[in-house]
């Protein structure tokens, strides 16, 4: 696995302060990493930014979106044989209700949420043998440090918690380090009643937060001593509520900052208008009103394609890519047309699918294109001048074949009777049975031996083929 070891020094969590000794530009950087600890006020600072950006793109996204539709397409394909099992409910009632227990649920809820996710993934397109080597936890505001959600809700921690994330697993510092996160999940009341406009954007405020958690993920990964992410420059943050969510990307070179630490929200607002790049999604839904996630939307698929990115972070390229499970879509169609008896040969010329009578099918069971044996039938040749004698109750009739027409799929026999030589009363169509239309009714012409029965419908006003 690519990356170092999470277990080794890298740089503290929380607030802890350094002294400010030389004013080196490594040492400023730390002092200023340690200065940068509150969301409201970069939120003020990009306040005026945020309208003019807005203002510039009325008819337009203000944002670009981190992925496309295509991408999340065919990463719901590469996940269709992927298990994702939420176990605790998210309450649907987090955004009505300020109960102490409702908000405590939800933390518990989007915690399992991660972590459902992380596991599968890993699983999925890492290795299933290898221990997962993330954990997840919430934040408290307080002290910036992660705690496991049930202990801090325990101790008394429930009001201070301000995001949930996931991090890289580290016995030595069970409270979390910040190099150490992958991504973070805000937690907010409001994120889908405050969307706004028809691309359901969430509000400025929540995109704000999103910044400042960013940027601390940032510059905690530029300070650290060990190089932990392939690409230290791209930080997912999701947006989540009790029903709705969204992603917001930001990336960015922190090198490119002007550390001054007795001006730090303002060197960070300027960064972030000058030297980084933010994508945000669109608001979906995530959870139904049960508290499941519906995995196989369009808001699930977007956080979890932001995990899946944070993983490849740390883990690189994974074992098994997109592409390759995406292309197993095709066999899983094939497999499930069987099961559903999909598969008539009558109307698949190569014969690839057969078709099966069943009253029950227990397994899906994949048919080979060699199993597939289709016995066709030998069909009457008819030639002109060829007489076709019809039996019914009445007697004997018979018909002389006076032309023959092929489409390439049907053969079509224009004939008379065998009594009246002049005059064509009805085309026949010879397939391995063949029907006409008289004055009479609608014929039915099935060979059998070496005698063709007659069978009438008077009830068939169809007068031809």
């Amino acid at each position: 696995m690519d990356g170092g070891s999470p277990d080794q020094e890298s740089i503290c969590s929380g607030t802890k302060r350094s002294s400010l000794s030389s004013g080196s530009r490594p040492q400023n950087q730390k002092e200023f990493f340690y200065r940068f600890v509150e969301s409201d006020i970069l939120t003020a600072e990009l306040e005026d930014w945020f309208e003019s950006v807005e203002e510039s793109a009325p008819k337009k996204h203000a944002f670009n979106v981190p992925f496309e539709l295509i991408e999340l397409q065919k990463f719901d394909y590469a996940l269709e044989g992927i298990s994702f099992q939420q176990v605790i409910r998210m309450p649907n009632a987090v955004n009505t209700s300020t109960s102490d227990a409702v908000e405590a649920n939800a933390y518990l809820a989007v915690e399992d949420f991660l972590h459902a996710s992380v596991k599968g993934l890993w699983e999925a397109f890492w290795s299933q043998d290898e221990p997962i080597p993330f954990s997840v936890g919430c934040l408290y505001n307080s002290n910036l440090k992660f705690y496991q959600a049930e202990k801090a809700i325990a101790n008394g921690k429930l009001e201070g918690l301000c995001a949930t994330g996931v991090m890289l697993n580290n016995p030595r510092h069970p409270h979390g380090k910040w190099d150490h996160i992958l991504e973070l999940a805000l937690l907010r009341p409001d994120i889908g009643s405050l969307a706004v406009g028809s691309n359901r954007k969430p509000s400025l405020s929540v995109i704000g937060d999103a910044l400042f958690y960013a940027l601390r993920m940032l510059l905690a990964r530029s300070l650290s001593r060990l190089s932990f992410f392939q690409d230290s420059s791209t930080v997912f943050i999701l947006l989540v509520d009790s029903q709705y969510g969204g992603v917001v990307k930001i990336e960015g070179d922190v090198n490119k900052m002007d550390f001054d630490v007795n001006n730090v929200y303002e060197c960070a607002a300027e960064w972030i208008k000058m030297h980084s790049t933010i994508s945000v999604s669109p608001i979906d839904r995530i959870w139904n009103k049960l508290g499941n996630a519906n995995w196989g939307d369009i808001g699930a698929l977007q956080l979890l394609f932001a995990t899946f990115h944070s993983i490849m972070q740390y883990a690189g390229v994974p074992k098994h890519s997109i592409e390759d499970l995406a292309a197993d879509h095709s066999s899983r169609l094939q497999t499930r047309r069987v099961e559903r008896q999909l598969g008539d040969a009558r109307a698949n010329g190569n014969g690839l699918f057969r078709y099966q009578q069943r009253s029950v099918s227990p397994e899906i069971v994949e048919v080979q294109d060699d199993e597939v044996k289709i016995e066709s039938k030998e069909s009457m040749k008819l030639e002109v001048g060829s007489v076709l004698w019809l039996e019914d109750s009445d007697g004997q009739k018979g018909y002389r074949i006076n032309e023959v027409m092929t489409t390439g799929e049907f053969t079509y026999y224009i004939a008379s009777h065998v009594e009246e030589p002049g005059r064509s009363l009805f085309p026949l169509c010879w397939f391995s049975s063949f029907s006409a239309g008289t004055s009479m009714g609608r014929y039915e012409f099935v060979v059998s031996s070496s005698k063709a029965y007659q069978n009438i419908d008077n009830n068939e006003t169809e007068r031809s083929i």
